[in-house]
């Protein structure tokens, strides 16, 4: 029995000894801490709202018109001849109304045309009176007039939204024209014209401020022709127009980002064929018979195609002057 006690002894004995062995090599710790949690935004521009000319009525001038085709006294259609409920922001015009335009064209011409979004898809965030359940929005818009006369000019408008959460800006514009080795002198008679303005629209209070003019100084001499008081570069002159041409006529071309506020930009595109009455290119009219050949600007196609490069607002802005933590940039020799 006292053997076995012994034994007890020693066994605690010795579990004791660790344990104060094991305290007699600690020290006291503490722990402070820097979490830091960062996450990337997004950054997103659209096209939304995509319409046939004037469908507001600050989009409306006095006998502005909406297409210049040459039929009746008047010789266009009245820029209120499409405009539909303001609120029908997916559809092109007012129901009905290009149907009616069908109509008037009968006997005169046999041009078709149409406006759509390439896929479209619901915008990703609201920007004023566009929500993510009433508006679709895409990255692409495809325009088509088909059998277009010398003299006929069409009008089309979209708004610009910043779907994302940074400002952005417009930096550039980039026109392609495709087709024209086979055009023949289609590329010199057809011409666009394109106009943006910027809005944080409240019609009684805002007004629009120009963003960028495709204006006719940004071509040469008898690079431009004007149908229904409208300048529109010749697609043959788009190709010259450099970067640093354009970059010169771009202003305000900053989009703030919602829900702050709802900026955002309105975009005009017109397209048009020139009356060339003078016989330029064509035969002219018969008071000025040229020697020219009609089938040359006949039965042509060609395609112009214009990219909006968008860049975040602070792009190239570098504060120059360093804070405390430059003691940190220089590593010390050792």
């Amino acid at each position: 029995m006292r053997r076995a006690g012994k034994k007890s002894i020693i066994g605690g004995l010795l579990a004791l000894s660790m344990v104060l062995a094991g305290t007699g090599y600690a020290y006291w710790t503490d722990t402070l801490n820097v979490t830091t949690k960062a996450t990337t935004g997004d950054f997103g521009m659209t096209f939304a709202d995509l319409g046939l000319y004037a469908q507001y009525g600050n989009e409306m001038t006095p006998n502005g018109w909406s297409i210049v085709d040459g039929i009746g006294d008047k010789a266009y259609v009245n820029d209120t001849f499409f405009t539909r409920a303001t609120a029908d922001y997916n559809k092109i015009a007012r129901d009905y109304s290009i149907d009616a335009y069908k109509e008037r064209q009968k006997g005169y011409n046999s041009v078709e045309f149409s406006a759509e979004f390439e896929k479209p898809e619901a915008i990703a965030k609201n920007v004023g009176p566009y929500n993510t359940i009433n508006t679709k929005g895409s990255h692409q818009i495809n325009i088509t007039i088909n059998q277009m006369y010398p003299g006929y000019a069409q009008a089309f408008r979209t708004d610009v939204l910043n779907v994302g959460s940074i400002a952005t800006k417009l930096s550039s514009l980039k026109f392609n024209v495709k087709g024209l080795e086979d055009s023949g002198k289609a590329a010199d008679m057809l011409g666009i014209a394109l106009y943006m303005d910027g809005e944080q629209y409240h019609p009684t209070i805002d007004e629009g401020k120009p963003v960028f003019k495709l204006v006719n100084s940004l071509a040469g001499e008898g690079d431009y022709f004007t149908v229904g008081g409208v300048d529109f570069i010749r697609l043959s002159a788009l190709k010259k127009l450099s970067d640093e041409e354009i970059r010169k006529v771009i202003t305000n071309a900053t989009i703030l980002c919602s829900p702050a506020t709802d900026n955002r930009m309105d975009l005009f595109l017109a397209v048009a064929m020139d009356p060339d009455a003078e016989g330029v290119y064509t035969t002219g009219s018969t008071t000025v018979l040229a020697k020219n050949d009609d089938k040359a600007s006949q039965k042509k196609a060609v395609e112009v195609s214009i990219d909006f490069l968008w860049d975040q607002f602070n792009v190239g802005k570098d504060a120059g002057n360093p804070n405390y933590l430059v003691k940190q940039n220089k590593s010390e020799k050792r």
